[in-house]
């Protein structure tokens, strides 16, 4: 009865609060403990008493709770198998065999009072939470009862609804009774002129597919034709573009040749008429002259060198002035420079660049309360 007790108390145990409970946790396994035999525990025979044997019992204190962590088990100074003397082997032996049940007993019992400590906070839970259950329950129940009364007021109309729909349905079931029958009828009307056109259909099939056949009778010629016919004459064509490209080639070449030929040529004919020219103009000239006056000669000849004098001074003019357009930027772009302003340069921190305000701009004041000093 003891052993399956102890049993039932043992699987009772809720293991999950061990993850939490730091002290749970440090005790390990020794909950782990099966209680399925009491008999080591249960006396047996009555001993006789003995003295040094009692000395020694009545010296060990327990404490019910469990030793603290200061709290030892300590023999009297008075008892004879403290000091080791007047004990037989076999008395020595009981002695600390009963001593390592005593100890046994002690730890034991420790677990069954935290177990019971245990199971009590459990039953306090569960109190709390039949209590929550108890109170949900009975918001639970009044709203039951608040939703059985709607639900009977909602059957009551539905029910008066019902009663109302009735006679509707029946209206409706007889005029869908009437719309049936022209539907029907209306079908029957709508079959035949399905069939006739059904018919000018598989009419109009009938051309097709012929018209078909005779589609597929070409396609069969064309690819007969595609088979046989197309790669002879697609080489030829292809012999053909070649013939024609190299024929291209070579009536280019032949032009530029040509093109080359007319141009020496040509060349050759200017420079024949430009000598001949120049004779010419020569003779005329010379001839000219030598009918002109001694100081008209000299006249003539002093107005080409001055018509040469003032296409030179003409030229270098331009190019000065060329000359001067670029003098004159690069004076601007240094004048704006401030790498050129000799007062930035060499007094930069009483002359910090400013940008000028111009109408297009914004006005931002912000004027600076401190200014430190330029060492």
């Amino acid at each position: 009865m003891a052993a399956s007790w102890g049993k039932r108390a043992a699987n009772r145990i809720d293991r999950t609060q061990f993850e939490k409970d730091e002290l749970l946790k440090s005790l390990g396994s020794q909950f782990n403990v099966d209680f399925a035999d009491y008999d080591k525990w249960t006396r047996k025979t009555v001993r006789r008493p003995v003295a040094p044997k009692q000395a020694a019992d009545d010296s060990f204190k327990f404490d019910l709770v469990g030793p603290g962590p200061s709290q030892r088990i300590f023999s009297a100074d008075s008892c004879r198998h403290g000091a080791g003397l007047g004990l037989s082997f076999r008395e020595k032996r009981m002695a600390i065999k009963q001593q390592e049940q005593d100890k046994e007993k002690a730890e034991r019992l420790k677990i069954l009072e935290l177990r019971i400590r245990t199971r009590r906070r459990t039953l306090i839970e569960y109190e709390k939470r039949a209590a929550e259950l108890l109170e949900k329950n009975i918001t639970l129940k009044g709203s039951i009862d608040q939703h059985e009364h709607q639900t009977l007021d909602q059957v009551k109309g539905l029910l008066r609804k019902y009663e109302k729909y009735r006679g509707g349905i029946t209206t409706l079931n007889s005029h869908f009774q009437k719309e049936y029958e022209a539907a029907k009828t209306e079908l029957q009307e709508t079959k035949k002129r399905i069939g006739a056109r059904l018919h000018e259909l598989e009419n109009k099939v009938a051309d097709l597919d012929q018209q078909l056949k005779v589609k597929q009778d070409e396609l069969h010629i064309l690819m007969s034709y595609k088979d046989k016919e197309y790669p002879v004459k697609a080489m030829k064509i292809s012999n053909l573009q070649k013939e024609t490209q190299t024929l291209k080639i070579s009536n280019e070449e032949d032009q530029e040749e040509l093109e080359h030929i007319i141009k020496t040529e040509l060349g050759k004919y200017e420079k024949e008429r430009t000598v001949s020219t120049n004779q010419i103009v020569r003779s005329i000239t010379e001839k000219a002259i030598s009918m002109m006056h001694p100081s008209l000669k000299d006249m003539a000849l002093q107005n080409m060198v001055m018509q040469k004098e003032i296409e030179f001074h003409r030229k270098e003019q331009e190019e000065l002035e060329i000359a001067n357009q670029e003098l004159e930027t690069e004076v601007t772009k240094l004048l704006h420079d401030p790498k050129t302003n000799t007062r930035f340069q060499m007094f930069p921190e009483f002359f910090p660049s400013q940008q000028k305000c111009t109408p297009d701009m914004d006005v931002v004041l912000d004027i600076p309360t401190q200014e430190w000093l330029p060492i």
